[in-house]
């Protein structure tokens, strides 16, 4: 009941600021989101023929991403709500509506699993994980991407008063609710990047984790 609960408040947050999320998303990255979600991509190795899973996909970006840069593949996206993504994708992919804690799919189905800013709003991450784990195929790569906080001294202050200040002053403004203090807490009691290690590796992943911006953001490449 506690996951389903969750699980409710996450799809009408994301629904309440569906219109707006991209464009708010871009300004408190200070335009780097675009360029993070194609450093993802890189590091899920494409190549032809694949058959590639992107969960937690919003509107859509990596999920557009993988599809133009993994000739002859096929793309699934999942999210727990189909309010923010771009319908004309669901021309060229696949769109599931589902937790990301419940895939709908059978063992070793995808090559290739991504997750882009989803893992602070799940209810069970460790199931999350074993999910992803009993859903790729032998030798296929998981790329987990999140916000988190830094713990080197002047940048977690800056991010602190940046992130947990002018970012919900901001998204909370524009969108006329209080969601963005939400997504906020969602970084403030999230998990450290060790931590998520530690819980892919417990999984049976081998992991790489690579910060992409002075400990705020982190890449989780983990290998079956």
């Amino acid at each position: 009941m506690a996951m389903m609960a969750k699980h409710q408040a996450v799809k009408k947050i994301f629904d309440e600021i569906s219109t707006k999320y991209d464009l708010i998303d871009t300004i408190i990255s200070l335009g780097l989101d675009q360029h993070w979600r194609k450093v993802l991509v890189k590091h899920l190795d494409l190549s032809d023929d694949l058959r590639c899973l992107d969960c937690g996909a919003g509107s859509g970006k990596v999920t557009e991403m993988i599809y133009f840069q993994c000739h002859g593949c096929e793309v699934t996206a999942l999210d727990i709500t189909d309010s923010m993504f771009n319908s004309e994708l669901k021309k060229y992919v696949r769109f599931v509506v589902s937790p990301a804690e419940r895939l709908p799919f059978e063992d070793s189905s995808f090559d290739r699993v991504s997750s882009a800013f989803l893992t602070r709003n799940l209810a069970d991450i460790d199931r999350y994980f074993s999910e992803v784990y009993r859903v790729l195929k032998r030798g296929g790569i998981f790329v987990n991407m999140d916000i988190y906080n830094p713990t080197r001294p002047v940048i977690s202050e800056l991010f602190g008063i940046y992130f947990y200040r002018f970012v919900p002053f901001l998204g909370n403004k524009a969108t006329g609710s209080k969601n963005y203090t939400y997504l906020a807490n969602t970084v403030r009691y999230f998990h450290r990047p060790e931590v998520i290690t530690q819980k892919l590796v417990e999984k049976g992943f081998s992991v790489q984790s690579i910060d992409l911006f002075f400990g705020a953001v982190y890449l989780h490449v983990a290998t079956k």
